[in-house]
């Protein structure tokens, strides 16, 4: 809108320039003193012109595609009389949704996060052959304001929506669905046209579990063309079959993976799940455990690396764990298995203090200790001639991030080892067929520890080129884990 207003020419180049008009978020507060003494008052009239600025965007559109988002929420309106509310309802605000339903042939992404009823339920009753190039949909299980209306005697679910039986719809974002619209159950056109799915928070409501292994395996087998996958399982619902046949994705190749339990102190549970799955494009992968290391049960990302070791060796190149929730010999099987990874980033979550306790005292420890950057950093194959070549884990590194759980693990000393050595050895050779180790270009650490010396300036000493090479570091952070 800003280009109208600088002068006349540039007001006719604005507005027949269709492109300028293909996205807009409409965000309107309906409040108490839209009425006063059953009269319109100012706000009123002026919500009325911006119901008509929206409707002369979309004609500015010229038919284009258009992304929209919504945000209209009720304020105050408890202290209104129904019959007031009523009023505003019917009179002003669905009449203006009316008219800007009426350009929803043009939507192509949709997202509805904040969105108060009986809005919503308009939105949701938009019929499915009047979003013929809906190909996005956004939505959040936002806890609505709901007022008895005498125009709506029931308001609309997602699951009764036309938007989610679009024929197009290829990209699915959804978080905190009610009991009523489990996500498995939707009525999709065609679960096969998916390319990116996205599921967070669970279902709002204690009675409803969030999705389990069986329904997250029965809800993959349709989703055959993925690209992207966001998934929060949790433990419970009914047992996987067995034997099951490999769940194959072969387009995706960005994981997100939540585990999410009851209790942190079980052991890890999303093993059986992870096994049958099969990713041979997979470039990029974040996993965040709900379950501390178990004496017995393997870590649920050992399971999936190790079921995908062929493949994620040459093919995964951004990975981000929480190395605390992997024990000390898996945390380093997992690194030596991601020799095409250049983007490492390793957190540290709080731990439940009874499993700690008990973990701390066995021998190894349950939990990864990140003691050191020893083996992150290339040493020489011959010291007496370091032309041969290095033995390097990660040797194609370029971004490494880190936040530690505590403060006995390694000080900011022993980051200034580890980066004069991945900038002095990048271009040696690290295997048979001559591939090299790649320079190192960005480092974050988070330490718990307080500082013991200038990096940059440590570094500056040794006589190490930072150039194009960046270096963050954070102190005293809050330690994750009871000391050792």
């Amino acid at each position: 809108m800003l280009f109208t207003t600088i002068n006349q020419r540039w007001r006719e180049v604005a507005c027949s320039s269709p492109l300028l008009w293909t996205r807009i978020h409409i965000k309107i507060n309906v409040t108490a003193d839209l009425l006063q003494a059953a009269q319109p008052t100012v706000k009123w009239k002026r919500l009325q012109h911006k119901g008509e600025a929206i409707s002369r965007w979309f004609e500015r559109s010229a038919k284009c595609k258009v992304y929209v988002s919504f945000e209209i929420v009720n304020y105050g309106l408890e202290s209104v009389s129904f019959f007031l509310r009523n009023k505003t309802f019917d009179e002003l605000m669905l009449p203006m949704l009316d008219s800007i339903c009426t350009y929803s042939k043009q939507w192509e992404r949709l997202k509805l996060h904040k969105i108060d009823e009986p809005y919503r339920s308009r939105i949701l009753s938009i019929p499915t052959e009047d979003l013929p190039r809906l190909t996005h949909l956004s939505f959040k299980g936002y806890a609505a304001t709901i007022y008895p209306l005498s125009s709506f005697k029931s308001f609309i679910t997602l699951k009764e929506s036309g938007a989610i039986r679009a024929p197009s719809l290829s990209s699915l974002r959804l978080e905190a669905l009610s009991p009523q619209d489990r996500l498995q159950d939707l009525p999709l056109s065609n679960w096969a046209n998916l390319q990116e799915l996205e599921f967070s928070g669970g279902y709002d409501s204690d009675r409803d579990p969030y999705m389990g292994m069986a329904s997250a395996e029965t809800l993959l087998r349709r989703c055959q063309n993925l690209v992207s996958l966001s998934l929060t399982i949790r433990e419970g619902g009914p047992p996987l079959a067995h034997p099951s046949e490999d769940i194959v994705l072969p387009r995706l190749k960005s994981l997100n993976l939540q585990e999410s339990c009851g209790d942190p102190q079980g052991d890890p549970f999303l093993t059986p799940f992870l096994s049958l799955l099969k990713l041979p494009a997979l470039t990029q992968l974040v996993t965040m455990a709900g379950v501390q290391p178990g004496r017995n049960q393997e870590a649920s990302l050992m399971t999936l690396i190790k079921a995908n070791e062929s493949t994620f060796s040459k093919t995964l190149t951004k990975v981000e764990f929480e190395y605390n929730y992997l024990n000390e010999d898996e945390l380093k099987g997992c690194l030596k298995l991601l020799p095409a990874a250049t983007h490492i980033t390793m957190t540290a979550s709080s731990m439940y203090p009874y499993r700690e306790m008990e973990s701390i005292y066995s021998h190894p420890p349950h939990f990864a200790v990140f003691w050191n950057l020893f083996e992150l950093a290339p040493s020489p194959i011959d010291p007496k001639n370091e032309e041969l070549g290095v033995t390097c884990l990660l040797p194609k590194l370029e971004h490494f991030y880190f936040s530690l759980a505590r403060e006995e693990e390694f000080e900011d000393d022993e980051l200034v080892d580890f980066v004069e050595k991945r900038i002095k050895y990048a271009g040696f050779p690290y295997n048979e067929i001559g591939e090299s180790v790649v320079k190192l270009k960005y480092v974050y650490g988070g330490f718990v520890s307080q500082q013991k010396i200038d990096v940059y300036e440590e570094l500056e000493k040794r006589g190490v080129n930072l150039d194009e090479v960046k270096i963050e570091v954070d102190y005293e952070l809050e330690c994750q884990c009871s000391s050792i």
